[in-house]
């Protein structure tokens, strides 16, 4: 059996220091070799490099912001039902009709969230 680097030619070249960190720590957030990076970005083939720490960081921070929203709208139902007698039957109606809403967007991007994070782990 052939060594696979029978085929492989070796390269050197000089980079100015800035150069040569971009590239390092673009590697290392795509958890490749410089060389691999390299090749990636030689080669005649359109390939498609994605941050998966990246993605998978933003939907933590969407995940963390619609906690935050669900707090919120628990927060608005415990004082109309405090101050119920108060409120006029209109509002609570403007309300059933937003959380309604609101219910089926968030089930949406859940989804939507969860697909595209089964897709990269």
């Amino acid at each position: 059996m052939k060594d696979k680097r029978e085929n492989l030619s070796w390269v050197s070249v000089r980079l100015k220091p800035d150069d040569y960190t971009r590239l390092r720590e673009e590697s290392k957030s795509l958890g490749i070799s410089l060389s691999q990076l390299i090749r990636i970005k030689l080669s005649d083939d359109e390939i498609k490099i994605i941050d998966t720490k990246g993605i998978l960081n933003a939907i933590e921070k969407v995940v963390s912001e619609q906690a935050r929203v669900n707090n919120n709208i628990n927060q608005l139902a415990r004082h109309a039902n405090t101050y119920r007698d108060k409120i006029s039957p209109k509002v609570f109606q403007d309300h059933a009709r937003l959380m309604a809403m609101n219910l089926e967007y968030r089930d949406n991007m859940n989804k939507v969230l969860k697909q595209l994070y089964q897709s990269i782990k």
